[in-house]
């Protein structure tokens, strides 16, 4: 019985979701098709109006990019099925959510660097810094020192709502890198954000991604900083995974910080 009512739980809140975004695309759509109208309502359209037509028309883009974004991420929280583990390689799931959120970039006006990988000989580090000698020496760029325990069906999401995050956090003219690195029981993924246009921002930014993944109450009693769905989704997909969320700083100039979001995958699953 009580299975019953779970997949019924489940098929309600799916229905939620499905009637919701179609109802925030409905509206979107009648705004993009007015935006056509008016496009074609005059000869020689005003360069003032026509900037603000191609706004509307990028915006909803991006809006319409959103919904979908949320509909997989809402889905994705509210599904409490077991994980089915497998051996996947997340250098290739790491390589096709680049490939997937590049065109998001593209439209944002952000630029989504290549995958770099740690390619660098010696002794391979251990996920808590320490020197781990008696393992073998991580085989450079060979794709077999990027492989973990993880579900494949979560994964893939993961990756593309993080990237997603760090893009729509970026500035017009940003950047966002991505880097894998294989070390000795762990395979870490850093994101650097684009640095933000006021770099006293950086130290706060730090400072909020610290609480927030590590689940500590704001300091002093003050509100919690609001952090996106993304983050939300990707918070919950990693710790299901046993992986470690942490923010990190990119750059020893301290006028020219730039956060990183990075995630430590255990090569193998911790089984009770």
């Amino acid at each position: 019985m009580a299975s019953a009512e779970a997949v019924r739980s489940v098929q309600e809140v799916s229905a939620l979701i499905e009637q919701s975004a179609h109802d925030l695309r409905s509206s979107l759509n009648a705004i993009q098709s007015w935006a056509y109208v008016l496009d074609r309502a005059f000869d020689n359209t005003p360069a003032p109006a026509q900037r603000a037509l191609d706004g509307i028309r990028s915006g909803m883009q991006q809006q319409l990019a959103l919904i979908e974004e949320m509909e997989e991420a809402v889905r994705l929280l509210a599904d409490e099925s077991t994980p089915s583990w497998q051996n996947v390689d997340l250098l290739a799931l790491v390589a096709q959510a680049i490939a997937d959120r590049r065109p998001a970039a593209d439209a944002r006006g952000v630029l989504l660097n290549a995958l770099t990988t740690d390619s660098t000989a010696g002794s391979p580090r251990s996920c808590d810094g320490l020197q781990s000698p008696d393992v073998p020496e991580p085989p450079g760029l060979s794709a077999s020192a990027y492989w973990i325990d993880g579900d494949a069906v979560r994964l893939a999401p993961l990756l593309r709502h993080l990237l997603v995050h760090c893009i729509w956090r970026a500035p017009a003219g940003g950047a966002v890198r991505v880097h894998l690195s294989s070390e000795a029981d762990c395979v870490k993924l850093r994101i650097t954000e684009s640095p933000p246009l006021d770099q006293q921002r950086s130290a706060s930014r730090l400072a909020a991604l610290t609480d927030f993944f590590g689940r500590r109450p704001a300091q002093g009693g003050a509100m919690p900083s609001r952090q996106s769905s993304a983050l939300l989704l990707t918070r919950r997909m990693v710790e299901m995974h046993g992986a470690v969320l942490s923010a990190e700083t990119d750059g020893c100039d301290s006028d020219k910080i730039s956060v990183c979001i990075a995630v430590r995958f255990p090569r193998h699953l911790r089984r009770a």
